[in-house]
């Protein structure tokens, strides 16, 4: 779960803590595992990682349920970021998919 990205740049660090896998449902998208992430000093809990109906897998971020709509605890502004945390915990699931 090591893989942490830094160097003297601005270039957030990004590191998965914990990946918790498990499937619910026959159904698409079918939600396969959450995730903690930390980047720099900040940590994110509870990052989902989902599989589309086209076989692809995506993430969700951590959101609150209010009048029956969820809204974004956090919001990630910067794409190359968006994209960092993506990619560690996909390759992550598929590492553990190939072993």
């Amino acid at each position: 779960m090591k893989n942490t990205t830094n160097s003297k740049d601005s270039t957030p660090e990004v590191e998965l803590l914990k990946f918790y896998p498990f499937e619910v449902s026959t159904k698409k998208p079918r939600l396969l595992a959450y995730a903690d992430v930390r980047v720099d000093q900040i940590v994110i809990r509870g990052i989902k990682l989902f599989q589309a109906k086209n076989g692809g897998l995506f993430i969700q971020l951590p959101t609150v349920n209010f009048d029956g709509k969820d809204y974004p605890v956090i919001e990630v502004k910067s794409k190359t970021l968006l994209d960092r945390i993506r990619r560690e915990v996909v390759d992550y699931y598929k590492a553990l998919e190939d072993a």
